[in-house]
């Protein structure tokens, strides 16, 4: 199969890559810039040269994997424009010139679209431009462009997070005793540990779906933050020097579970326990500190 991931450069895509490369497919990425660490046997595509004609040869895909996420935060601010762009518009423009009929697209949404339980309720501009990337998706899908399954993920983490994602954070702050200004920490977050969602995402693989498929991937025990503060104190035997209620919240958390507005991927899996996910990710942290 032609396999073309969307965002192959990022935390996501690249472990993608690394678990799909072992397999008889052929590989192509599409990344916003050359990646420092290629994978082998991967064809790597700037976004600036595609789908204009300058990249690839003009075939269709077979799969199209779309993982590609930009968010704005305080400390990396992203203008609306671009959130759009980056979210909405290049990845549609990809699927749409680079797709056949059969064409099987996985899309990766959040469960953000959704505020409170509520199908396309959106409350900030991250959320906004991944819904209208999710109903375009589903109108092009229902007049038979292509097959999609489009799943809801809530919070992933591991090895090669960004650092100034909570529970990289929250890590790093340990190997650096240093204190933390958090939220009240009363906001409920539902992690899963990468390899689990790769998984999940590499089985739909396998299903034979028509039209549009949306999906949940995430199960019903969710943390707070506070629990998952107490969560690593308890795992590394240390205490994190926390000063609680010094930021506000951000206005879009989840304070007690919301109804899921689609059904569960089937025979989810999620196999990685938090307590072991934690230590994975704080052993690779460990390693790259100690190679830089």
């Amino acid at each position: 199969m032609k396999i073309l991931v969307i965002g192959g450069g990022g935390f996501l895509g690249r472990r993608i890559l690394e678990r799909l490369i072992i397999s008889e497919n052929q590989l192509y990425a599409l990344v916003l810039r050359e990646p420092l660490r290629p994978v082998p046997g991967c064809e790597y595509i700037l976004m600036g040269d595609y789908p204009s004609g300058q990249g690839s040869s003009e075939f269709t895909f077979d799969v199209i994997i779309n993982v590609a996420m930009k968010r704005s935060t305080k400390a990396n601010f992203v203008s609306d424009f671009e959130l759009n762009k980056s979210n909405f518009y290049s990845p549609l423009e990809v699927i749409r010139r680079k797709s056949s009929r059969e064409t099987l697209v996985i899309n990766t949404s959040t469960y953000i679209q959704n505020y409170e339980g509520r199908i396309g309720n959106t409350v900030e501009a991250y959320g906004a431009a991944k819904e209208l990337l999710s109903k375009s998706l589903r109108s092009d899908a229902e007049l038979g462009e292509y097959r999609v399954v489009d799943l809801f993920l809530f919070t992933l983490y591991g090895p090669g997070d960004r650092e100034n994602h909570l529970v990289p954070f929250l890590l790093s702050s340990m190997h650096q005793s240093s204190r933390l200004e958090l939220s009240e920490g009363n906001q409920l977050m539902n992690l899963m540990y990468v390899d689990d969602a790769i998984d999940n995402i590499l089985n739909v693989l396998a299903m034979n779906v028509s039209g549009y498929n949306p999906y949940c991937l995430w199960n019903e025990e969710y943390v707070t933050v506070k629990e998952l503060v107490s969560v690593i104190q308890n795992v590394f035997n240390t205490e994190l020097l926390v000063e609680w209620g010094a930021k506000e919240y951000s206005g879009h958390e989840m304070f007690s579970p919301w109804h899921r507005p689609f059904k569960q991927l089937p025979n989810m899996l999620s196999q990685t326990t938090l307590e072991d996910g934690l230590r994975r990710t704080y052993e690779s942290q460990t390693k790259a500190i100690a190679e830089n």
